[in-house]
């Protein structure tokens, strides 16, 4: 065991094995525990990272591996029901001042990458973490098999329905967005992506549809439905988990069929097996995110809708923020400990929870159902200029100037 004390960790998902290899990179004995006996099995279609995420993998000497399986996205588009341009902004200017690309990649494809950073046995499949119990000494958890792991810290890093987030902050249910995401990659690239690859997001009356991306000439799409539209369109009704059937991928096709052709078009190109639908929820920011020996990260602590393609990008800040702030402490002295651990939450709570809300509005505002405060948002987002969709990705004035005279 390691002189400055033993982590575990609960989920073996981006949170928790990002976690895991800072960690162990700091010094401290590392334990991961996941539920699933193939983790990658369920790692589902594909994520976008932005600059700062891909800065939080370069801490870990993990951007290399990670940006080889990316397409870098150059270009961000706004279009509304029409096809009409309502936005944009040059993304290949925030990564120049960022120094970092903005990338897609398959989802497995950074899983692949964490698990070849994490030494073997560090992972113990099939360990569903049940609870846990805090001691003088340290921490004790039992998994569901009636067995119990002890270290000096647990870090909870299990998701949207986190049993450490459960014991720590009671069983209230998530809040439901008012929308399902149905996510998937076609076999085809859009026409133009190859000279400029652009994301592009589609916004119409209750429904979305998003593209980016992807090597091998691929492309990931997303399509959400809100609620109301999705019963109207017959796509209500289907239990949480069950297969997307034939049938549900002919309806999804025709909620679209008036959009941009290029909607329509991937879905229909899509193999009604390879989607994923997902009814999205998050959590009400709420802070205390630890105990004297616990700590939330992750979806377990500020899950958020994917509208804004933070959540991926915000469990690696939390890893590199916590290894460089539990870096020198011994994890056995617990005052030193419990400061740390709240320097970590004064940190990263101010801007996971921004991102968590800023999410959380613009689902809101992309899913508006009435046709006048459709008109209206759309009106507000063809008048924003470019400059300011570059300062919303955080480049102020000077560093528009020094990047355009630098390109």
């Amino acid at each position: 065991m390691s002189a400055r004390g033993r982590v575990l960790i609960a989920g073996a998902g981006i949170a928790g094995l990002a976690t895991g290899i800072a960690l162990r990179q700091a010094g401290f004995d590392v334990v991961v525990l996941e539920r699933a006996d193939d983790p990658l099995a369920a790692a589902g279609s594909a994520l976008g990272l932005h600059p700062t995420a891909v800065l939080a993998l370069r801490s870990l000497g993990l951007d290399g591996p990670v940006v080889e399986a990316g397409a870098e996205v150059h270009r961000w588009e706004l279009l509304d029901w029409r096809g009409e341009r309502i936005g944009g902004w040059p993304q290949t200017e925030v990564s120049r001042v960022f120094g970092a690309p903005s990338i897609t990649l398959p989802r497995a494809r950074l899983h692949q990458a964490l698990h070849a950073a994490t030494p073997a046995g560090q992972v113990c499949r099939g360990a569903t973490v049940a609870g846990y119990r805090e001691t003088g000494a340290g921490v004790e958890i039992l998994l569901a098999d009636g067995t119990r792991e002890s270290g000096d810290l647990l870090i909870g890093a299990d998701g949207l329905h986190s049993a450490v987030r459960r014991q720590t902050h009671g069983d209230a249910p998530p809040r439901a967005a008012g929308f399902t995401a149905w996510r998937a990659v076609a076999d085809q690239v859009l026409p133009g992506d190859t000279t400029v690859p652009t994301a592009r997001q589609i916004l119409g009356t209750g429904v979305t549809f998003g593209s980016w991306p992807l090597p091998g000439g691929h492309t990931y799409w997303v399509a959400t439905v809100s609620d109301d539209a999705k019963a109207a369109a017959g796509l209500a009704g289907r239990p949480e988990g069950s297969a997307h059937t034939a049938t549900a991928h002919a309806l999804l096709t025709d909620v679209f069929r008036t959009a941009p052709s290029r909607a329509a078009g991937l879905i229909a190109a899509t193999p009604p097996d390879r989607v994923v639908r997902t009814p999205i929820a998050d959590r009400p920011p709420r802070a205390g995110w630890s105990t004297p020996r616990t700590l939330l990260i992750g979806d377990a602590a500020h899950p958020m809708v994917p509208t804004t393609g933070q959540g991926a990008g915000q469990a690696l800040l939390d890893a590199e923020a916590l290894g460089t702030v539990l870096r020198g402490v011994d994890l056995r002295e617990h005052h030193a400990l419990g400061e740390r651990l709240r320097a970590f939450e004064e940190q990263r709570f101010p801007v996971a929870t921004g991102a968590a809300q800023a999410a959380w509005h613009l689902g809101r505002l992309h899913h508006e159902r009435d046709p006048e405060q459709v008109a209206l948002r759309n009106r507000r987002l063809r008048a924003t200029t470019e400059a300011e969709w570059l300062s919303r990705q955080g480049l102020g004035p000077a560093s528009i100037a020094d990047s355009r005279s630098a390109g």
